[in-house]
């Protein structure tokens, strides 16, 4: 009898002809996180987390993969019946008690309606305090009788979703808000690599506030690949909209700038779209007229917005879940903060936006931003 990890995948199943491909991005990306302390296998519809001396921490990691709904820490029992009795046998179970049979190899010998009751009685035999109860138990004993048995009292749940990278690459504006991580791991969820961009407005903004970037992009792969940040040089931009343009367009505008910038790199870098943590009427630039006022900016990439129809509680609630929350509410300002006017336009015009932002020579804007980023 050995002990291992079995890791368990939902979506996946219902791919059809491509979901050979879903679980080798799947198993891939287990092994890539789990090198150089554990191994991982495909057995039949499940994965296989073998040799691990620290379970701990393996746990962890396997239930942060994108991809992966439960996972249960399982004995692994020959395929027989006195095997698996034998094992059943030495369990110590107090209270109230139930065994589930899945009897997924139709070569066992016993059909589960008679091996179910035959394994509690066992359990009974061996373990005085223990009583059965179908409909409310503390402990669940399933037994999983497949190309081999796996038996286990536990499931540890997964966050689901698709293995990340199998619908490409995006690029998320990464502000240091609590907003913009939570749509960074929404995105990954559903099997998008992802790689960040950052405007900075230097000294407007400190080096404390790319520091803050970092740390909340080190956090973000705990679910995702490895991700690259790219921060652009933002502080001439945002002057000389400041200057030249409608101080109630200037939110307008500067995120304008900000999409076409990160089209611009996302296209370098093989990005398939670009991320926001929009959220619809949180903000003033975040109405109806002024999310679309961005749309217009971008020629090839699509805009996409997780967290478009969220209430804020339900976002704070999914930082604090993954990790980011204490990181985001750190008091250093981003660019959008320190240039923010007094009465930013609430329905900008884009015939307006437009006209306003012909004061300024964008295409060299833009081609000297993108060449400063680091």
């Amino acid at each position: 009898m050995k002990q291992i990890i079995l890791a368990r995948y939902g979506e996946i199943h219902l791919k059809g002809g491509n979901r050979d491909h879903f679980i080798r991005a799947l198993l891939n990306n287990l092994r890539k996180r789990l090198k150089g302390i554990a191994t991982a296998s495909v057995q039949g519809t499940r994965i296989e987390i073998n040799k691990y001396t620290d379970e701990r921490s393996v746990v962890d990691i396997v239930s942060a993969t994108f991809g992966v709904v439960s996972l249960s820490i399982v004995a692994v029992v020959e395929l027989t019946p006195e095997s698996i009795f034998d094992y059943l046998k030495t369990q110590k179970i107090n209270g109230r008690f139930k065994v589930n049979v899945n009897r997924a190899n139709k070569n066992f010998p016993i059909k589960t309606m008679d091996f179910a009751p035959i394994c509690g009685g066992i359990i009974l035999d061996n373990n005085p305090n223990a009583i059965v109860d179908v409909n409310n138990p503390e402990t669940t004993i399933s037994i999983d009788i497949r190309e081999q048995t796996y038996i286990y009292d536990n499931v540890i749940s997964g966050v689901g979703g698709l293995p990340v990278g199998v619908s490409g690459r995006a690029l998320v504006l990464l502000s240091g808000g609590i907003d913009s991580p939570v749509a960074s791991y929404l995105a990954a969820k559903r099997g998008l690599g992802v790689d960040f961009i950052h405007f900075a407005t230097p000294p407007y903004t400190s080096d404390l506030s790319i520091e803050k970037i970092k740390t909340l992009a080190t956090k973000l792969e705990t679910f995702t690949d490895k991700s690259r940040l790219f921060v652009v040089p933002f502080t001439e931009i945002s002057k000389a909209i400041k200057k030249n343009c409608d101080p109630s367009y200037t939110i307008t505008i500067m995120r304008r700038f900000m999409i076409r910038i990160a089209e611009h790199v996302g296209r370098k870098t093989g990005a398939s779209c670009i991320i926001t943590g929009e959220n619809l009427a949180q903000v003033a630039s975040q109405t109806i007229e002024g999310i679309a006022s961005n749309n217009f900016c971008v020629t090839c990439l699509p805009i996409l917005r997780p967290l478009i129809t969220f209430d804020k509680s339900e976002i704070i609630t999914m930082a604090k879940k993954i990790g980011t929350y204490e990181t985001s509410i750190q008091p250093h300002e981003d660019c959008c903060t320190v240039f923010v006017p007094e009465r930013p336009v609430i329905k900008p015009n884009i015939k307006k936006a437009i006209d306003e932002e012909s004061k300024l020579d964008i295409e060299k804007l833009i081609i000297a931003a993108v060449d400063g980023v680091i």
